[in-house]
């Protein structure tokens, strides 16, 4: 069985005010391999710093 190292379900996160990402789910297994892809401005560079937990960003859910 391979262990679960990152789990997020219906992540939120407000930056300067606003809402900024919502609705996101992930779940990450020792072992697999991701990648994050999307278009220009999709939030993926600013749910990385979520996941290293840039204090820039609050999350509200998730």
């Amino acid at each position: 069985m391979t262990s679960m190292i990152l789990k997020i379900k219906n992540l939120k996160v407000k930056g300067d005010g606003k809402e900024i990402l919502r609705g996101i789910d992930l779940r990450m297994k020792k072992g697999e391999t991701q990648a994050l892809l999307g278009p220009n401005t999709s939030g993926k560079s600013t749910l990385a710093q979520v996941i290293l937990g840039n204090p820039k960003y609050k999350v509200t859910q998730g």
